[in-house]
Formats: structure tokens, C-alpha cells, sequence
């Protein structure tokens, strides 16, 4: 989602760290799409306990978990290096980020950000699920939930984006949801020999 579509990716010549060594430059596509209502098209689990859980207040440790952990395949980078000031800076203010935690059999499996632009806007800034839940079709159940949260919450539009260094499918995801391509644009990065793992030193 926005790390890995939008965001400078700074090599370094640490093992495993934040920024794994750099490859030569990398052409990042980005899309850019929006949702309105009347485009809405919900396609729910039908796998039994799934349940989708408002965390409040909020909690920035759980945040940087889940950034970190679901992130881990998609080299989102720019919050790693965050410090617990920052993240409570970001998403402490429940009026303006909201976050969510979808769950199966009470296990948490991936979790939302959702944050207010003006004019009515909703963007899901971070959206994802941990790797041992990815091909059961929760993808589609947390995007659904996601999108229904943010019209509850006043959306007239809701806002993402995603590249081709997110999951193959993300973007036939969206699109079977109702999103619509706003622009395209091409950033040539630098981007890492591999993603960089859940945690600092987890890959050999």
C-alpha cells in the first residue's frame, strides 16, 4: 500500500536491516484509485469466526506489529526506523486514524488504517494480512469490511493506492470492489534486493 508505492526506499549496507542492500534503480508503478458508494460491490468470507474489531483507543505498539509483520513481503520501509513517539503521533488521534483488526477464531490475522482527508475523503493508508492468512479469501472480506467502515465513518470517496511491488492480486482486489483507477504514475527507485523480513535480522 503507501510504503511501498509512495515512499523514498533508502539503501544501506546493513544485513537485514530496515533497507536491505539496493539493487540499480527500480521503475515503481503506482495506481491510484477511488471508491464511491454507488460503486460498492462487498464480497464477504464465508469462513466461519471472522470478526472485525475497532482497536480503541488506540494502541501504537499493535500498529508497528502489524506494519512491520504484514509489510515484511511488501518493503514497507518508512515507518521501521519509527520510535514509540512517533507512532503514538500517528495514530493516537482516534478522531482522524482509526484502526482495525480483522480476526479468525480470535487469532488476529491482518489489520486496516483509515485516515480523514478533507472534503469528505477516507484513505485506507495501510491494509493487509499476515502471510499464513493470505489465499483464503479474508483479502477480499477485509477490504469489504474496510470500505464499509469508511462510509460509516462519513466517506463520500475512498482513497488507495497500490504498485507492483504489493501482492499480485491487490489490484484485481480493488478493482472487483468498485475501485476505479484515478491516475497512473511511474517513480523510479531504489529498492531492495529483498523484503526485509518481520523484524530486523529475522532472514538469513
Amino acid at each position: 500500500m503507501r510504503d511501498s508505492c509512495a515512499c523514498p526506499i533508502i539503501p544501506n549496507s546493513g544485513r537485514n536491516s530496515c533497507s536491505p542492500c539496493a539493487v540499480p534503480p527500480f521503475d515503481v508503478v503506482i495506481t491510484h484509485l477511488e471508491l464511491t458508494p454507488a460503486d460498492f460491490r462487498a464480497k464477504r468470507s464465508v469462513r466461519a469466526g471472522v470478526s472485525f474489531s475497532h482497536v480503541s483507543p488506540a494502541i501504537p505498539e499493535l500498529n508497528r506489529f502489524f506494519y512491520a509483520a504484514v509489510g515484511s513481503q511488501w518493503y514497507w520501509l518508512d515507518r521501521r526506523p519509527w520510535t514509540l513517539a512517533q507512532w503514538t503521533e500517528k495514530v493516537g488521534d482516534g478522531q482522524r486514524i482509526e484502526t482495525w483488526i480483522l480476526s479468525v477464531d480470535g487469532v488476529p490475522a491482518g489489520y486496516v488504517e483509515l485516515e480523514r482527508i478533507e472534503g469528505g475523503v477516507i484513505e485506507i493508508a495501510y491494509m493487509g494480512l499476515l502471510s499464513a492468512f493470505i489465499g483464503g479469501g479474508l483479502g477480499a472480506h477485509l477490504l469489504t469490511c474496510a470500505c464499509e467502515r469508511a462510509f460509516a465513518m462519513g466517506a463520500s470517496r475512498v482513497l488507495l493506492n497500490t504498485c507492483n511491488l504489493d501482492h499480485p492480486k491487490a489490484l484485481a482486489n480493488y478493482q472487483a470492489r468498485g475501485f476505479r483507477p484515478l491516475r497512473i504514475e511511474t517513480k523510479r527507485k531504489e529498492v531492495p534486493t529483498s523484503p526485509p523480513g518481520p523484524w530486523d535480522g529475522a532472514l538469513p
